[in-house]
């Protein structure tokens, strides 16, 4: 659960939040979104979260939990749907409480808390407010006529006029502002949307005139900030919203909210510079396209697709500023879970122009033919280079050995390095050579994960999986257990922290309540802390007392190995302390005698 998750919960009773949570049956919720199927005590499915196609996803109705062994999301039915469908804490909260005919008191906010919810309400008002203004403004009145031409001749239906709302910023100096103020709306939101600005006189003017005008909605479909296009050759070309509290262009995706659907249906994203590459692709049917935000491609675009999509294809326009955007990205998307490809636009042309001249079908067949990271940079490399003499050969491996140097792959390192030795009319021995010259003069650190041991998060085996498995959710299991084992008979340092919190948390508050627990554990712990919780089986009850002794003995005699081995050291080292060492060692026989009747 996030920060925000948090803070909300502690808006409403505990008692209330689990009383909701027990009356709706996880297997229910999650069988809404995905097909499971049941295998032991436990249902399995394959995860929303990440692109799989064995099923690695566990939901546990008798613990209300999930679990994914492969992306390691993990939660109960509150957190499943903020996670799946981009809702806040109190939203879910609210579509559970719904779902299962239980009223939901209003949160209790502080005065602080309460006025900066207010205001954020009052931004998105505004917000929503002006895209119905410049919307009206494109489709219902003469003054937008000229707007509404633009977009016909550009081939775009009415009812993806519509869909996208578009609209028109009106060609004068304060019309929104003026219709705005009528309606009582504070100067203060319309600054800080930057809707209007104000010069030095103190008169508000209208940041857009005479634009087409692009909503720019987040994830819930919210507006939350504009893009304007001239409709001439004048300049600026496009004009955005700089950023608000409601708005960071680097963490959303223009058109997201349309496209998610199709994105995940198709478990591909297309991304594009522009507005009009995005509309013109969803108004010939390709609705699997996505735009930044007058930025880069970031790791936060990352994060917002990579529950969506198993392969991105970047179709950016193959100008300049586009070919560095290219790049850019992939650098940024190597070595992640995605497959990607490049797609370089033809002609020159960019995704809006193709589209509208061959149709989507064309555009379709195209992305088909996008090429793999290393082939366009070594195909790009080439054009700007001649290959023929040593100098031009040296400037094309500059520019792709970074690439190659930051495959996380041996092996597919040799393959790239084949692959460029082709073109460059080089034998492989010269090119490895060259290449491992590169990465010394630069000091690069090469990586390997083949060589590298996979963390084991498997299904719970050991004797303090089982028992822990329990004990996290059975406060007396838990007490009796700390009762006999200290916190350094788990060899795992990260049980012990765990275990730490949650029995301070038992003792505080006579039970461990789900949402507390979250609360007071760390994202990484949390994580181990569901993976235990779905995998726990009451069957293992019977063992508990066996589970704690083996544990106990299995601590004890690693101490006497220990001491044993100081001992013999100190012995042959001549210190006389090896004496104390001999002590211990036989306080442990003792314990071990005892903890073995």
């Amino acid at each position: 659960m996030g920060k925000e998750a948090l803070a909300m919960s502690r808006y409403f009773e505990n008692e209330l939040i689990e009383q909701i949570k027990d009356a709706n049956d996880i297997v229910s919720v999650v069988s809404e979104h995905v097909a499971l199927k049941k295998r032991g005590k436990n249902y399995w499915g394959c995860c929303p979260f990440h692109n799989e196609k064995t099923p690695s996803f566990s939901v546990a109705p008798e613990k209300g939990f999930y679990y994914c062994f492969g992306c390691h999301a993990s939660g109960n039915a509150i957190k499943f749907l903020m996670e799946l469908e981009h809702l806040t804490f109190v939203e879910a909260l609210e579509r559970l409480a719904n779902r299962a005919n239980i009223p939901l008191p209003e949160a209790k906010l502080s005065p602080e808390q309460r006025a900066r919810d207010e205001r954020r309400k009052k931004l998105y008002e505004a917000s929503d407010l002006a895209s119905t203004f410049f919307h009206n403004c494109l489709t219902q009145t003469s003054i937008g006529k000229v707007g509404l031409d633009y977009l016909k001749k550009r081939g775009l239906t009415q009812e993806t006029i519509e869909t996208f709302k578009l609209g028109f910023a009106p060609d004068g100096w304060d019309k929104l502002y003026r219709a705005f103020h009528e309606r009582g709306i504070d100067d203060s939101i319309l600054l800080e949307l930057n809707l209007v600005r104000k010069n030095q006189k103190g008169q508000f003017y209208d940041f857009f005139r005479n634009r087409i005008m692009f909503p720019i909605m987040d994830g819930k479909g919210r507006v939350v900030a504009f893009g304007g296009r001239v409709m001439d050759d004048s300049t600026p070309k496009y004009l955005n919203s700089p950023e608000s509290s409601i708005f960071e262009k680097g963490k959303l995706l223009f058109a997201f909210d349309k496209a998610y659907k199709s994105i995940r249906e198709e478990k591909q994203a297309i991304l594009v510079e522009g507005y009009m590459d995005v509309i013109s692709a969803h108004n010939h049917g390709v609705t699997n396209v996505v735009a930044s935000l007058g930025t880069a491609y970031t790791r936060d675009h990352g994060h917002i697709l990579m529950r969506q999509a198993e392969e991105i294809v970047l179709a950016y326009d193959m100008d300049g500023a586009g070919r560095q955007a290219a790049a850019r990205a992939i650098e940024l998307l190597q070595n992640t879970d995605f497959k990607v490809r490049v797609l370089a636009m033809p002609d020159g042309k960019d995704p809006d122009d193709y589209v509208r001249n061959h149709g989507g079908q064309a555009f379709k067949e195209l992305v088909a033919k996008a090429v793999k990271p290393l082939d366009y940079l070594l195909s790009e490399s080439l054009i700007k280079h001649d290959t023929n003499d040593t100098e031009g050969k040296q400037a094309v491996m500059a520019d792709v050995f970074p690439y190659i140097a930051n495959i996380d792959s041996q092996t597919q390192r040799d393959d790239a390095l084949k692959t460029l030795a082709l073109p460059l009319w080089l034998d492989n021995s010269t090119i490895f050579r060259y290449f491992r010259d590169y990465v010394k003069k630069g000091q690069i650190e090469l990586v390997d994960t083949a060589s590298t041991p996979l963390p084991t998060q498997d299904l719970p085996k050991g004797d303090a999986e089982k028992l822990l498995s329990l004990a996290f959710t059975d406060g007396e299991v838990l007490q009796h257990m700390m009762s006999y084992l200290p916190l350094e008979d788990f060899e795992k340092i990260e049980y012990r922290g765990i275990i730490e919190k949650l029995f301070t948390l038992y003792k505080s508050e006579g039970r461990l309540d789900e949402t507390a627990i979250q609360s007071v554990l760390s994202s990484q712990e949390y994580d181990i802390y569901s993976r235990l919780v779905v995998m726990s089986d009451d069957e293992y009850k019977v063992q508990v007392p066996a589970l704690i002794r083996k544990i106990r003995l299995h601590s004890l005699r690693e101490q006497y190995k220990a001491h044993s081995i100081m001992a013999d050291q100190l012995k042959r080292a001549g210190d006389s302390t090896f004496i104390s060492e001999l002590h211990k060692c036989q306080e442990i026989q003792n314990l071990i005698r005892e903890w073995s009747k």
